[in-house]
């Protein structure tokens, strides 16, 4: 049989975060208990995938802040038995968290294939964004990118204000399909797929649209590998199936992260209370 591969993956290990991002792209700070599961139900969720999942592109590791979890090097070790089923591996921290011995130990065996994104928000929010990257650099075959989001010349520009909020309101199938053809995440990023809690999402976006109860999950766009009522088969015919739409239920709430969508400064936090 053909083997089923998918473009990327983001496993987010919890979503607990050490900054309080106002525009956050998976909302930590707007959680009041904000996902962190147990270490062993992401060794489930991890096998899971791959029971399901023969090759994945890139395999990324992200948060909320991954280094928050102390074990850390722990799930790393566990993701790296499916190395040969990995093309890159990648961890996105914000430069807050120097990288223990542990971790760099954890991370070794993945090679050329490591990807390690260190995002500095500046000075007075990343406090260690240099010594992290340095850190990360002890693994020589890593490819160690230290992201500006704090200069005139912010990565991409800056970051994007999704509109997603318990008030949005629906717009058009029109405009959904519009917004769709232009947004970076569909057409640039082969979608923005991210597991969280045992469940694919096809977009981050989406993924808070319906915790905030906006929107019902649809099970065309949320795979939850651990339904037992869908066989290994379909969930695969799903998951193909998502790249060849022409919207997301998502897209219709949405104001997307496109190449005209207005950019803000990165990281500026919230200071009041929840």
């Amino acid at each position: 049989m053909e083997k089923f591969t998918m473009p990327k993956l983001a496993f987010y290990v919890t979503l607990r975060c050490n900054l309080r991002c106002r525009l956050c792209a998976v909302y930590a700070p707007y959680y009041d208990n904000p996902f962190h599961p147990t270490f062993e139900f992401l060794m489930k969720c991890i096998d899971r995938y791959f029971e399901i999942v023969d090759h994945i592109k890139l395999f990324s590791v992200s948060g909320g802040e991954p280094l928050l979890r102390e074990d850390l090097s722990r799930i790393i070790n566990k993701v790296h038995t499916y190395a040969n089923r990995i093309d890159r591996f990648e961890i996105i921290t914000n430069g807050t968290i120097v990288p223990s011995d542990k971790l760099i130990e954890s991370l070794r065996p993945f090679g050329q294939k490591l990807n390690l994104l260190v995002d500095n928000y500046g000075f007075n929010k990343s406090l260690h964004a240099q010594e992290v990257a340095d850190k990360f650099r002890l693994i020589p075959e890593a490819r160690v990118i230290l992201r500006d989001y704090h200069s005139e010349n912010m990565h991409c520009g800056g970051w994007v204000d999704y509109g997603i909020s318990e008030h949005s309101i629906k717009k058009s199938e029109s405009s959904a399909k519009r917004l769709f053809r232009k947004c970076s995440y569909p057409q640039k990023l082969d979608f923005c797929t991210s597991m969280v809690d045992g469940k694919l999402y096809s977009c981050t976006q989406l993924r808070r649209l319906i915790d905030l109860g906006v929107i019902a999950p649809d099970p065309l766009e949320v795979f939850d590998l651990f339904d037992l009522n869908i066989n290994d088969e379909d969930f695969r015919k799903r998951i193909m199936a998502l790249y060849d739409v022409e919207y997301l239920s998502a897209c219709a709430y949405c104001n997307g992260i496109c190449d005209d969508s207005l950019r803000y400064a990165a990281a500026e936090q919230i200071l009041h209370s929840k």
